[in-house]
Order: C-alpha cells, then sequence, then structure tokens
C-alpha cells in the first residue's frame, strides 16, 4: 500500500461525490480508483471518513490569500485578488463542492462548517484585515471592515455562482472585465470622506487706515 494509492482513492472519490452525491457507491469509487473495495476500507474504514476527507480535499484550493506586492496600490491588490478568488470560485469543482455541501450539510454540518471556515471563511478574514489597514491609513473611509470584505466578495461571486448553479451560465462566458468594475465600485463606494470646505466668500481685508 502506497501513498499513491491513497492519493488515486481520494481522486476518485472526490468526482464521483461531486457525480452523484452521498450516495455514491463505494464500488463505483475502488473502480475508478482502479483498486480493490477492500482497498478502500483499508484506506478508510468508513463511508463516512472516506466523504469527510473527499470534501475536505476538494475544499483545500477555495483559500485565496492576500499578500500586497511592494509599490503596489490598494487597487491593484484588490483587482489581482478579485481575479484570483473569481477563478477560483467560479470554477467547476468549487461548484461541484458548493453543490455537495449544500446538499450534505444536514448530514455533515461540522464538515461543513470547517470547510468554509478554512476556506471561504478564512479568505474574507484575510480581506478584511487589509481593508482595516487601510481605513486605518485613510484610503478608505471608515467602516466595519469583515462588512466590506464580506460584501466585497458577495459582488464579486455571488451572481454569478448562482447562475453557475442553476446551469444559466457557462464557465467559459465569464467576463474578464467583470472584476475591475466590481473593484472599481467597490473603492468609489468606500473612498475615503474629504474634509467639508467652506463655500463662504472670504471676507474683505479690514483697512486699519482711520
Amino acid at each position: 500500500m502506497s501513498d499513491d494509492t491513497r492519493r488515486k482513492i481520494l481522486e476518485a472519490a472526490a468526482d464521483v461525490f461531486a457525480e452523484r452525491g452521498y450516495r455514491a457507491s463505494l464500488d463505483e469509487i475502488a473502480r475508478r480508483a482502479g483498486v480493490a473495495k477492500q482497498t478502500v476500507y483499508h484506506y478508510f474504514p468508513s463511508k463516512d471518513k472516506l466523504f469527510a476527507r473527499a470534501a475536505e480535499m476538494m475544499g483545500e484550493g477555495i483559500l485565496v490569500t492576500l499578500a500586497p506586492h511592494e509599490a503596489e496600490t490598494l487597487a491593484d491588490t484588490l483587482r489581482r485578488f478579485a481575479c484570483a478568488l473569481r477563478e477560483r470560485i467560479l470554477a467547476e469543482p468549487c461548484i461541484a463542492l458548493h453543490r455537495l455541501l449544500v446538499a450534505e450539510a444536514p448530514r455533515f454540518p461540522d464538515l461543513a462548517r470547517t470547510i468554509y471556515e478554512a476556506g471561504l471563511g478564512e479568505t474574507i478574514r484575510h480581506l478584511a484585515a487589509l481593508l482595516a489597514r487601510a481605513m486605518k491609513a485613510g484610503q478608505l473611509r471608515h467602516d466595519d471592515p469583515l462588512f466590506a470584505a464580506e460584501l466585497l466578495v458577495g459582488m464579486l461571486t455571488s451572481a454569478e455562482r448562482t447562475r453557475r448553479l442553476y446551469e444559466a451560465q457557462r464557465p467559459d462566458d465569464m467576463q474578464p472585465e467583470t472584476a475591475d468594475r466590481i473593484v472599481s465600485l467597490f473603492l468609489h463606494a468606500y473612498r475615503a470622506e474629504e474634509p467639508i470646505k467652506s463655500t463662504d466668500s472670504p471676507s474683505p481685508p479690514r483697512s486699519t487706515t482711520p
């Protein structure tokens, strides 16, 4: 037995569970992995444990980190983040994982929460930390950074992900300029407040000549 065999089983399980949900048979998973059903049980004593590990493996690609590049503007960092997030969240593997977890969350609530917190939840926390620093530096107006992060992520993914889930949009229909437009709108909404300028005309200097 080897780690390569275990990996093949997990990859096959991820594919089959994504297609059929928890009702997928271990016979089908073993066949796709090219191993005997007994070999599957050697690595994973129960179907629940195999499902949990396969789902966790599918969720490992969701996390999008945010490390600003040197001399990069806030707008550039957010645009780079936006493109990376959309490419990952709207890709077929993540759409399949979303469908799977929504269907099986009542059966595996702890697993669903763990995958969310380790993936999209952690991504939102990283983004909130970046936005908090930008607010403190006066680059954005002050607000709840976590709310702002959730708002931006929702703008970047929710509408198109819903269309993908309903098979109303194909993967190749994604418009690359959408990320830039959304970030521009977000930055406009959160632009730093400018000091209020007086509109009164200045009074002419008073003469000191008697």
